[in-house]
């Protein structure tokens, strides 16, 4: 019987250490009424928040694990400010409102030296900043290898982006990202300011297919984009027009391009920051 008490005084140990661990998790930021800690499941765990000076209310989020004695750290309160609210569900929640466009870090800890860190990004607004990281001429029709060498060669240094530059798009509607607004061209990795035009969606015929297009302009010019594979592509400089905007710049080519050949620049951009909504 003695040995039966002691079996059961172990296992209640052990359930008491459960429950304990429990109560003192790693301190954790969420989003929504709960954290959601489920493997396989769509958690609202989270590490980091973008948020915008158009919504000068910023963002509540919560606060779950440590001994929920609680207190903040901020980081430089000319950006963003961090302050507890009303507790809601059981969780602590802290509210984070936008001041000016930066980064900064804000620190959560607990009585016992447990933390969590929130990255914060202030911006102006919501927009989509596309980096130029490769471009390409390509030439598609019954063309000599020379030919298509001759008409490369004779586009470089013809547009006005180089590698390093960028787009910025911000919207008119930021629930409507790629119907058109303010475009902001950076033409290389430098810090002068950028030049300033518009974007917008068009329809673009292709033979008998509607395409969508975004038309660039800027610095008295116009850039009629598609994304997509190239039509009747032939050769490229880049491995792959699949993530990539080109333009048929035919047209414009500097030296005589055969009957029936058409002549593309591609820009292949990378999304680097993409500034979602909250």
């Amino acid at each position: 019987m003695k040995y039966i008490y002691s079996i059961l005084m172990l296992i209640s140990l052990l359930f008491v250490g459960t429950a304990c661990e429990n109560d003192y998790r790693d301190m954790v930021f969420f989003t929504g009424d709960a954290p959601i800690y489920q493997i396989g499941t769509c958690d609202n765990l989270i590490g980091s928040v973008n948020l915008y000076l158009t919504k000068p209310d910023g963002i509540i989020v919560g606060v779950d694990g440590g001994d929920g004695n609680y207190s903040i750290v901020n980081g430089d309160n000319s950006i963003a400010t961090a302050a507890f609210v009303k507790s809601e569900n059981g969780y602590q929640r802290i509210q984070v409102t936008p001041k000016t466009e930066g980064q900064i870090v804000i620190t959560v800890r607990d009585g016992n030296g447990a933390s969590a860190s929130l990255q914060v990004t202030v911006d102006e607004r919501v927009k989509l900043v596309l980096y130029k990281v490769k471009e390409g001429i390509a030439v598609t029709g019954e063309v000599a290898e020379e030919q298509k060498t001759e008409i490369t060669n004779a586009f470089v240094n013809t547009f006005t982006v180089k590698l390093g530059g960028s787009y910025e798009l911000l919207p008119d509607d930021e629930y409507e990202m790629w119907e058109g607004g303010v475009l902001r061209v950076r033409p290389d990795d430098s810090t002068i300011a950028p030049m300033i035009g518009r974007y917008e969606k068009v329809s673009v015929l292709e033979g008998e297919t509607e395409r969508v297009g975004l038309l660039f302009t800027y610095n008295e010019e116009k850039h009629l984009y598609r994304a997509g594979a190239l039509p009747e592509t032939t050769r490229t400089s880049l491995e792959s027009a699949q993530w990539d905007l080109w333009e048929n710049v035919t047209e414009i080519c500097p030296v005589e391009v055969p009957e029936g050949c058409k002549v593309y620049h591609i820009e292949r951009l990378s999304q680097y920051n993409y500034v979602e909504k909250n």
